[in-house]
């Protein structure tokens, strides 16, 4: 009966300063907000394979484009990030479209904001009479790591100063890889 007693006591007690703690904790602790950012990058990529057009030196596949990214910061300096992408070029007329989501770490450092994302989602491929890696357009999973820092112009817009993105997908024999590297506009969403 005792112990009983005493371990409820305890418990009562524990229980007592968690809840106290707790409470001026939450007083204590403030949260980083930043606002959600809207970005237009145009970008030049370069796939891994290299095609075998003349007879002489395989070529590598070269493509531009252009994506559009939404950036959630309300977890900053944790962020959401949702991307569509587009490319197009030569050899063989490859198209290459994506659709990622995922997450990213960024800092305000005064006027820059460098980033790290990890993003995952399909992509699309086709080309020109279906030379390029399949016969027909090819549907797959894409997994992305990208780094770069925003410059802040005005309180509203700012420009991406720099992109490096490199991007899996399972295209080929033994998946493709593609390296791009970019820049563009931001707008941040102010409340």
């Amino acid at each position: 009966m005792k112990v009983r007693h005493y371990l409820a006591t305890i418990i009562i007690g524990f229980s007592f300063a968690g809840s106290v703690l707790f409470a001026q904790a939450r007083k204590q602790v403030s949260y980083d907000w930043a606002p959600a950012q809207l970005a237009a990058t145009f970008m030049y990529a370069v796939d891994d394979y290299s095609l075998q057009v003349t007879s002489t030196n395989p070529e590598r596949v070269h493509l531009g484009g252009g994506g559009i990214e939404f950036a959630s910061r309300r977890f900053y300096p944790w962020e959401i990030v949702e991307t569509a992408q587009y490319f197009s070029g030569q050899p063989l007329g490859q198209k290459l479209i994506v659709a990622n989501g995922g997450g990213g770490y960024c800092r305000n450092l005064k006027r820059w904001t460098p980033y790290v994302r990890v993003l995952g989602g399909m992509a699309r491929t086709r080309s020109n009479d279906q030379m390029y890696l399949y016969t027909a357009p090819k549907w797959g999973l894409s997994v992305s790591t990208s780094v770069g820092a925003d410059y802040q112009l005005t309180p509203r817009w700012g420009i991406r100063g720099v992109q490096l993105q490199n991007e899996y997908l399972p295209f080929g024999s033994r998946g493709s890889v593609y390296w791009s590297i970019g820049t563009g506009i931001t707008y941040h969403f102010r409340p």
